[in-house]
């Protein structure tokens, strides 16, 4: 018996061992467990402190960036600064000085008075020529407008010719009505539909014949001033002393009637030119037009425009109270002579309107 105990102590003492092998290893894991999260936690404290970084990293480029363009932009607007600073001050130091000089100060009203003087001239003289530049037909609208001429009457079977319509009868009645239809196709009515297929002018240019000429007629509109509060006394004022502005009396050498674009081209043209691009303006601001041939024993053949209107206001006319024995719509028809400068002028000539004795009229066929 002796002999068995130290066995069993043996016993227990390796059993120790183990369980102390086994909590030790236990605790390492956990330990180790818990190192491994805490690595992973740092890690990712790491990673997000890296990325916060970065974004810091590339706010602080930004800002970089705007600051040294803002820095860029303060030394150009300073420099600027500076720059209007010392004209300002330069030209403060003249101005004082131009105060304290009656002599000078003098001078530089007569320098204004002179400078406004040539600044009205240029306008007057560039506004006269982008007119001058603008109011101009082409050679297809011209030639169409010469096709239209030479065919619109016979004699028999063969075109008569604007140059032989005197031989044609009632020469005044009939090319009175010519006349009219001009007034009425440059004011954008469509007109002679059979010679605008017959010359492919549609076809040539895009558009009709009426059309291209009633855009010229627009632009004249504005250049004369005319507006659309005018009253219509007002409106046959300006248009009057536009046309006296831009168009010069010229005696026809053929029996031609210009279309009143024509007119505008030549910038000249007689009294039935001035009438039917008078008529032809009228119609095209809401006045009621007609064209009237007179005559006179002694001074021969005029032309001048009806407009069918009570009244000029509070200037002098002549009229005619009825004019539907030659087919114009009943009421008052005021003589107007288109080569007037003005209202005024006209008024001022009422004898020579009166010498005239009324052959021949038509009512433009357009407009109200």
């Amino acid at each position: 018996m002796a002999v068995e105990q130290p066995k069993q102590k043996k016993t227990i003492s390796y059993t120790f061992f183990i369980i102390s092998i086994v909590v030790f290893v236990v605790i390492i894991g956990a330990v180790f467990v818990v190192m491994n999260v805490s690595a992973n936690r740092l890690q990712s404290d790491i990673n997000a402190l890296q990325s916060e970084k970065t974004a810091l990293q590339d706010s602080y480029d930004a800002l970089q960036q705007n600051y040294t363009q803002l820095n860029t932009r303060y030394v150009t607007l300073n420099n600027y600064y500076n720059s209007l600073s010392a004209s300002y001050n330069s030209l403060y130091s003249n101005y004082t000085n131009l105060q304290s000089n009656t002599v000078s100060k003098t001078a530089y009203n007569q320098l204004v008075t002179q400078y406004n003087a040539l600044s009205d001239n240029y306008n007057q003289i560039n506004s006269r020529y982008v007119a001058e530049t603008t109011l101009r037909i082409g050679t297809t609208l011209e030639t169409y407008y010469d096709y239209i001429r030479a065919n619109s009457y016979t004699l028999g079977a063969d075109p008569l010719g604007e140059e032989r319509w005197y031989l044609y009868p009632n020469y005044y009645s009939d090319s009175v009505i010519f006349a009219a239809d001009e007034a009425a196709h440059d004011a954008g009515q469509a007109y002679w539909p059979t010679y605008e297929q017959a010359t492919d002018y549609y076809t040539l240019t895009g558009e009709h014949a009426s059309d291209t000429a009633a855009s010229i007629i627009q632009d004249a509109i504005t250049y004369s001033g005319v507006t659309a509060t005018d009253s219509n006394v007002v409106k046959i004022d300006k248009i009057l002393d536009f046309i006296h502005s831009h168009v010069a009396y010229q005696t026809r050498l053929l029996d031609h009637m210009w279309f009143p674009t024509e007119t505008l081209t030549f910038k000249s043209g007689d009294c039935t030119s001035f009438s039917i691009l008078a008529a032809c303006m009228f119609e095209e601001v809401g006045i009621k037009s007609a064209i009237g041939f007179f005559t006179n024993g002694t001074l021969g053949g005029h032309a001048m425009v009806l407009v069918r209107l009570d009244n000029l206001g509070g200037y002098g006319y002549r009229y005619y109270s009825d004019l539907t024995s030659f087919d114009l719509t009943s009421g008052k028809w005021i003589i107007i002579e288109p080569q007037s400068s003005s209202l005024s002028d006209y008024s001022d000539n009422l004898d020579w309107v009166s010498y005239w004795s009324i052959v021949a009229a038509s009512e433009v066929p357009y407009g109200a």
